[in-house]
C-alpha cells in the first residue's frame, strides 16, 4: 500500500513538489537572515570608517543587497538542504522512498533544479545588475565625501590626509565656505627636500614646494569627472623652487586635481563595478593593441627611416607601444579571471546542494546544525581559499583564469567520491 501511494504521488510530483515548497521556504528565511546580517554588518563598517550618516546609510543599503547574493545564496541553499533532508532523513521518508523502489535522487533533484535556476540567475546578474549596484553604492558613498570633508574640517581647523596633495588649515567654515584657508603642496621631488619648508608636528618631515593663502575658498567635487576643484579669492600663491621662491597674487583662481586614492580603470570603473560586456570591450580594445600597436609603430618608423626623415620617428610613440603591451597583457587577464570568478561564485549554488543534500540524509536526525556544519567545514577550508588564490594569481598572470573553478570542482569530488555513494544505493 504505501509503495502504490508513492509511485501514484510521484507520477504526479506531488512529491518533488513538497520538497522543493520546504526547501524553498527554509531558503527564503535562511537567505533572509543572511543578508540582512550580512548587509547590516558591511554597512555599518564603512559608516564607522568614512562617517557616513543616516540618510547616506538608508540610501547605500539597497545597493548593498545585490553585491551580497553571491555569497548569501549558496549558503542559505546549502542551509536549506541540510535542514530539509535531514528532517526527512529522520522521518524515514528516504527510506520510504528506497522501499518504493525509487532512488533517492528522486528526493535530491528538486533542489538541484532550484540551485540550477538559482546559478543562471546569479550568473545574469553577475553580469549586469551586480557590478551597476557596486558603481552606485561607491556614488552614494562619493556624495558622502564632500559632507566629511567640510565636516572634518569645520571640527579640527586642519585637513591632512597623505593621499591628498594638499594640507588644508582654515580659520573657520560657513555654509561650505572656507574662510583663511591655507593650502600646502606636498612636494614630489624627494631631492629638494633638503631646500624646502617642512611640517614641525609631522611624523616623518614633509616638503612643501607651493603654499596658497587667500580670503576664501570653495571646493567642488565633481565626482561624475572625478576630479576636485578649489575657488580661491584674493590669493597669494607662492612656489619654493630648487634655488629661490616666486610669489603671486591673484584676485581670483582655480586649481583642479583628481580625486584622491579612487584606483579606477581607464574606464572610471573598478572592475568589480564594470558589467560583462563593458568587460569584454575593454578586452577587445586591449587584445587590438597587442596584436597591431607595436607593428603600427615599427611600420611607421620604418618608413620614416627608409624615406630618409628621421625626424619625424615618434619615439615616444614607440616607446609607449611597447611599455603598454605587458600592461594591456595583464589588463586582459584580469578581466578573463573577473569573469570566470563571478560565473564560478554564482554556479557555487549547485555544487553547494549536491553537497549538502546528501550529507543531510547521511545524518538522518533532527540536529541540523551538526550537519550544516560538517558542509560548511571544507567550504570555509577548501571552497573559498581555492577560490581566493585562483582570482587572486589569475589577475597576476601567474595561473589560467579558469582554475578559479578548482573550489567548485573540489566540492563536487567531495560530494561524488563521499557524500552521494551511500546515499544513492539501495
Amino acid at each position: 500500500m504505501l509503495a502504490a501511494t508513492l509511485r501514484r504521488n510521484l507520477r504526479f510530483g506531488i512529491l518533488q513538489r513538497y520538497v522543493m515548497g520546504e526547501v524553498f521556504r527554509a531558503f527564503s528565511l535562511a537567505l533572509l537572515t543572511i543578508t540582512c546580517v550580512f548587509v547590516l554588518l558591511t554597512v555599518m563598517t564603512k559608516a564607522a570608517s568614512i562617517g557616513l550618516g543616516p540618510y547616506e546609510i538608508m540610501m547605500l543599503i539597497p545597493y548593498m543587497i545585490p553585491g551580497s547574493l553571491p555569497y548569501t545564496v549558496p549558503v542559505s541553499l546549502l542551509f536549506a538542504a541540510t535542514v530539509v533532508y535531514g528532517r526527512l532523513a529522520s522521518d524515514n521518508e528516504v527510506i520510504a522512498v528506497k522501499t518504493a523502489g525509487l532512488s533517492a535522487m528522486v528526493l535530491i533533484w528538486p533542489s538541484i533544479l532550484m540551485a540550477l535556476v538559482l546559478s543562471v540567475t546569479l550568473s545574469k546578474l553577475s553580469a549586469t545588475m551586480i557590478p551597476d549596484a557596486n558603481n552606485s553604492a561607491k556614488k552614494v558613498i562619493f556624495q558622502n565625501v564632500e559632507d566629511f570633508f567640510y565636516k572634518k574640517l569645520k571640527m579640527d581647523r586642519v585637513f591632512d590626509i597623505k593621499a591628498w596633495p594638499f594640507l588644508i588649515k582654515v580659520k573657520d567654515v560657513q555654509d561650505r565656505v572656507m574662510i583663511g584657508p591655507t593650502f600646502k603642496k606636498r612636494s614630489e621631488k624627494p631631492e629638494l627636500s633638503a631646500l624646502l619648508p617642512r611640517s614641525p608636528d609631522a611624523e616623518e618631515p614633509v616638503a612643501y614646494d607651493m603654499v596658497i593663502q587667500s580670503d576664501k575658498a570653495t571646493i567642488d567635487f565633481d565626482f561624475e569627472h572625478e576630479k576636485i576643484r578649489v575657488y580661491f579669492w584674493n590669493a597669494n600663491v607662492r612656489q619654493q623652487g630648487e634655488t629661490a621662491s616666486n610669489d603671486a597674487n591673484i584676485k581670483e583662481t582655480e586649481i583642479t586635481m583628481d580625486i584622491p586614492g579612487k584606483g579606477n580603470l581607464d574606464t572610471g570603473k573598478m572592475i568589480e563595478e564594470m558589467t560583462v560586456e563593458e568587460m569584454e570591450a575593454k578586452k577587445a580594445e586591449n587584445i587590438e593593441n597587442i596584436a597591431m600597436e607595436r607593428k603600427r609603430q615599427a611600420v611607421a618608423a620604418a618608413w620614416y627611416l627608409g624615406s630618409g626623415r628621421p625626424s619625424l620617428v615618434k619615439w615616444d610613440r614607440i616607446q609607449y607601444a611597447f611599455v603598454k603591451y605587458d600592461y594591456w597583457r595583464a589588463e586582459c587577464q584580469k578581466f578573463d579571471t573577473e569573469i570566470q570568478t563571478r560565473l564560478a561564485m554564482a554556479w557555487g549554488s549547485l555544487f553547494f546542494v549536491v553537497l549538502g543534500a546528501p550529507v543531510g540524509i547521511i545524518f538522518a536526525r533532527r540536529d541540523f546544525l551538526s550537519a550544516f556544519i560538517s558542509c560548511f567545514m571544507p567550504i570555509i577550508i577548501l571552497y573559498y581559499p581555492l577560490m581566493l588564490f585562483g582570482m587572486n594569481l589569475g589577475k597576476e598572470g601567474i595561473i589560467p583564469p579558469e582554475l578559479v573553478w578548482c573550489g567548485n570542482g573540489v566540492l563536487g569530488l567531495i560530494a561524488g567520491l563521499w557524500a552521494l555513494p551511500p546515499v544513492l544505493k539501495h
